[in-house]
């Protein structure tokens, strides 16, 4: 079980690396002006959905920053958090056989966080007001993702990406041989419709390691389609820390993180009976 976990870990390093440097280069264009989070103060869950796509967990913070000082709406800030992907895209991107996978969960998360975000201004948070102007946002290091130079930074991340991975899999094996596939398939609900709830509490937990973990099980077969895409949409786990700091804000934080689980099942569910198949 270790020496496969290795040899697919470094299959998929070089891969990583390469996709890391990409999003570097994206992610410093956008950090010291987020242009996308700037208009989503105007014109809601659609930027608000398309700047958390970017798959940088800065995002969900400074998007917190914003909701915190009163320029972002919260059914806005609720789309940034579905539309968050962490760690999935560059796993599935390195994965062969599943990179074609990466557009459907990419067009999926958007999709459900522009109908969610737009249905929650609508009705839960109607009425929400939004302070006017021009408001500048420094990205959140507290992820950990950068380092002191480009090339540090893109091999940081490489590094512990490849880290999280290989122990996720390692945990994953070893779950499977000591448990067994049926009995781990049954305590995840493989194949319910209730999975898509238990991986969107799942989501909730903060860290980039919760969306290595759900891509794993994800690829693995564990899950459904739609219950990596639940998941996924409510691993926001550094914006949640960034909401919930603010003591006179709590009820409302809770409200916001409520209301992105629901969307996050309700999408999960509707796309495990959509793509049964995946």
């Amino acid at each position: 079980m270790i020496l496969d976990s290795c040899l697919d870990i470094l299959k998929a390093a070089p891969i990583l690396l390469a996709v890391y440097a990409l999003l570097y280069l994206i992610e410093t264009r956008m950090r010291s002006t987020p242009a996308l989070l700037e208009k989503a103060q105007r014109l809601g869950p659609f930027f608000g959905a398309l700047a958390g796509a970017v798959p940088q967990c800065g995002f969900s913070a400074a998007a917190s920053a914003l909701y915190n000082s009163g320029y972002l709406a919260p059914a806005t800030l609720v789309a940034v958090f579905v539309s968050t992907s962490d760690e999935a895209i560059p796993l599935l991107l390195a994965n062969p056989g599943a990179g074609r996978n990466v557009a459907l969960l990419v067009g999926c998360k958007i999709a459900l966080a522009v109908i969610g975000g737009y249905l929650l201004q609508w009705t839960v948070f109607r009425g929400s007001k939004v302070r006017r102007g021009r408001v500048s946002i420094v990205m959140d290091e507290g992820c950990g993702c950068c380092g002191p130079s480009p090339v540090g930074a893109i091999l940081w991340r490489t590094v512990k990406t490849t880290l999280f991975l290989l122990v996720t899999m390692l945990l994953i094996n070893l779950a499977v041989y000591a448990i067994g596939e049926e009995a781990l398939s049954s305590l995840l609900l493989s194949g319910s419709v209730l999975q898509p709830a238990l991986c969107a509490l799942i989501g909730l937990i903060p860290g980039c390691a919760i969306s290595v973990l759900l891509t794993e099980l994800f690829l693995g077969g564990t899950i459904s389609f739609g219950a990596v895409i639940a998941g996924l949409s409510t691993g926001a786990g550094f914006g949640y820390m960034l909401l919930l700091q603010k003591r006179g804000g709590r009820k409302n934080a809770l409200k916001i993180i409520a209301a992105t689980y629901l969307v996050a099942v309700a999408g999960g569910t509707l796309l495990q009976l959509a793509f049964p198949a995946l």
